[in-house]
């Protein structure tokens, strides 16, 4: 008699299954149809099925889709328990851009993997500034070294996105302070870091914290420096230009070479003696 039962169970299951294997496909086959509505309600029906992997295909036909609707339903799904499904949820929060979760997934960060840190950090590039900003101002308000360090490390995961968003913790601090955001941006790897950093050069409260930070950034650094000079020659604007001829010899740059020789002969004996330092730093000599 058992037996008997547990056979019903699996014949269930399997029913259960291959109906929401049908419905999943019958979505998907609306939405290649041009059916974006039916398709989009027929998902979004699908996200609580009991087959995890119904519900990932759900979630990512729901996010694909887009419009009004997608946000909250992906948004109820926060509670989603299957991993996978989960990390899916959170990257497709992003795709389509539903600002109400933000909060949500920025707190999800202090309890997060590997994985679903990648999955944070994906949704956090998608959403764009808004969203980075509010991880930088919990990384800079935390003050347990452990919640600190989770927000650190996604920031780290989300890549050269942050630029703009954490130039403005440098402001009216020491480069000491500032340590920990140096070793952020080090730590990225990326040129477009630096690319992204460079007109901060000509904010005056930020400033020798953005050299600084460019040192950091070592040869990542070096490329947009040099692009940023060749720039310069024709704006005149004298307190730039030598801070990023001291960036090429903070770098010790020998591509740099051929450009800071360029303006050896400028009319500012202050340009002047900025290219003579750095060759030197550069050259040993």
């Amino acid at each position: 008699m058992r037996a008997i039962r547990k056979k019903i169970v699996w014949i269930i299951l399997i029913i259960l299954f291959a109906v929401g294997c049908s419905s999943i496909e019958k979505a998907e086959s609306l939405y290649r149809q041009g059916d974006k509505q039916e398709a989009l309600e027929m998902a979004i029906s699908l996200l609580d099925d009991d087959s995890p992997k119904v519900r990932l295909r759900a979630v990512k036909l729901v996010g694909s889709i887009g419009g009004r609707q997608a946000g909250p339903a992906l948004h109820e799904r926060i509670v989603e328990t299957d991993a996978r499904v989960l990390r899916e949820v959170v990257r497709n929060l992003g795709k389509v851009k539903y600002e109400p979760a933000i909060n949500d997934l920025a707190d999800m960060a202090t309890v997060s993997n590997s994985a679903m840190l990648r999955a944070l950090a994906d949704a956090f590039r998608e959403y764009g500034k808004s969203a980075i900003d509010e991880i930088v101002t919990r990384y800079d308000l935390s003050n347990q070294s452990g919640i600190r360090a989770a927000y650190k490390e996604l920031l780290i995961a989300v890549g050269p996105e942050i630029a703009d968003s954490i130039s403005k913790l440098l402001k009216g601090r020491s480069f000491f302070e500032n340590r920990d955001t140096f070793e952020i941006l080090r730590q990225i790897k990326n040129p477009r870091v630096a690319t992204l950093m460079l007109p901060y050069l000509s904010d005056e409260e930020v400033a020798e914290q953005v050299v600084e930070a460019m040192r950091n950034l070592g040869s990542n650094a070096i490329e947009a420096t040099i692009t940023a000079l060749q720039t310069y020659k024709k704006s005149g604007d004298l307190l730039v230009t030598e801070r990023l001829i001291r960036i090429l010899g903070l770098l010790k740059a020998k591509q740099g070479i051929e450009m800071l020789e360029s303006y050896s002969q400028h009319d500012s004996e202050r340009i002047r003696n900025a290219v003579e330092q750095s060759l030197y730093q550069i050259r040993g000599f």
